[in-house]
């Protein structure tokens, strides 16, 4: 099986985090199944002329991520493509498909995939669409497309009216729809996605690596206190992940308990204005900001915390959640999306709404989580169903390969 992978989602030299539930779910088809994986990954670019003080936060970033790339043994190629700030989003679709064009069809050419393998509705589902027959033109044949949704891209992005016309042609023109929770495929659906060919397959946790151990040992790991209780919160700091609602809810809570510590692991956009809202409300010595941590740190902040808390307004399928839980410690979580899917039922888990007193409450109720549940709860979540339908699915459309010249024109 041989996969061309076109989404931004996808890590890079200078934002290594950036998209990696995309890169594990690739790593981990790849070793079951023995596929071959090439990946086009769109770079957004400002025009030169743009005052580079109104620029997104991002840019210099994305200013240096190379042309081409290796990253986990998977070969990369990052086309740019023109993304001014003010230009609607109902562009953007289209100035992605211009600037990756040529790249991915070149990519196309020499690799002779059997499937399109895309992630994120929009802008990267819609531009695939675009681009599609062109890709179909220089094989000779058809080039079935999947399409893998996530999240915001149904969860927010169809609130934009020059956006939700293209996310519905996109999901309509898709071969077969993937979606990691049935939250978000009841979306898809209202969309005009097709019943029989729109599947939900979620995120599973790596048992291996997400695995329960000494508190004391992962305090001591991660400098972190080793006496006293530590909430811990996981995620980017931007405003979705809730954590100015958290921090608020914690001050409520646990405001005059100096034995409680709130942790904060991520960075992002929203830090500064986060570090204000702890000096106002006199938490300085009780709030940590950790920043981003690598990957192969993160297990032992779970295991150093008495409970995590996920705080967001919007989610697809949270895998902070199953990585908590994994660890072996209980969780306190947002009822959005599918997060429900994940703990209903589970006895480590406790449901909140999005809101100060919601967090409030569940930080209240900690005392009532079982924290001998979370691991077996989170090892009924494992990779292998995913793995094995996604396998299903690209043989099964690879079948139906036939040579055929695309008599579409070029976007």
């Amino acid at each position: 099986m041989k996969l061309l992978t076109y989404t931004m989602l996808f890590p890079n030299r200078t934002r290594p985090h950036y998209g990696v539930f995309v890169k594990e779910r690739l790593a981990r088809y790849r070793q079951r199944h023995g596929a071959e994986v090439r990946v086009v990954a769109p770079t957004p670019l400002l025009p030169g002329w743009w005052p580079r003080a109104l620029g997104p936060a991002s840019w210099d970033e994305w200013r240096g991520v190379p042309l081409e790339e290796e990253i986990d043994g998977f070969p990369v190629a990052h086309p740019r493509f023109l993304s001014p700030p003010g230009v609607g989003d109902g562009w953007r679709a289209r100035l992605q498909a211009r600037g990756a064009e040529r790249t991915l069809v070149a990519a196309a050419r020499a690799f002779q995939p059997d499937i399109l393998d895309v992630h994120y509705a929009y802008p990267d589902g819609a531009a695939a669409a675009r681009l599609r027959p062109r890709l179909e033109q220089a094989l000779g044949r058809r080039l079935p497309m999947v399409l893998t949704v996530r999240g915001t891209d149904l969860n927010l992005l169809p609130e934009l009216p020059a956006v939700r016309d293209q996310i519905a042609g996109a999901l309509q023109a898709a071969d077969h729809v993937v979606c990691v929770a049935d939250a978000l495929r009841d979306v898809a659906l209202e969309l005009g996605a097709s019943a029989e060919r729109t599947t939900t397959l979620r995120n599973g946790v790596d048992a291996d690596r997400f695995t329960p151990g000494d508190r004391a040992a992962a305090r001591q790991a991660t400098g972190l206190p080793a006496a006293g209780r530590l909430v811990l919160c996981v995620g980017h700091l931007i405003e979705r992940k809730g954590q100015h609602l958290l921090i608020e809810a914690f001050a409520r809570t646990f405001g005059d308990d100096p034995e409680t510590l709130l942790v904060l692991v991520g960075d992002g956009e929203r830090r500064a204005d986060l570090t204000a809202q702890v000096t106002a409300l006199g938490l300085s010595d009780r709030v940590v900001f950790v920043g981003a941590v690598e990957p192969g740190r993160l297990p032992d902040y779970y295991r150093a915390a008495d409970v995590s808390v996920l705080a967001s307004s919007r989610e697809g399928w949270a895998n902070v959640v199953l990585e908590s839980l994994a660890c072996g410690t209980p969780i306190i979580a947002t009822r959005v999306w599918g997060t429900p899917e994940i703990l209903n039922g589970c006895a480590a888990g406790h449901l909140v709404d999005a809101t100060v007193d919601g967090l409030a409450g569940g930080l209240s109720a900690l005392h009532t989580l079982q924290a001998a549940a979370a691991r077996p709860w989170a090892e009924r979540h494992g990779w292998e169903p995913t793995l094995d339908g996604l396998h299903e699915i690209f043989t099964g459309l690879a079948a139906t390969l036939a040579p055929r010249v695309a008599s579409g024109a070029t976007p």
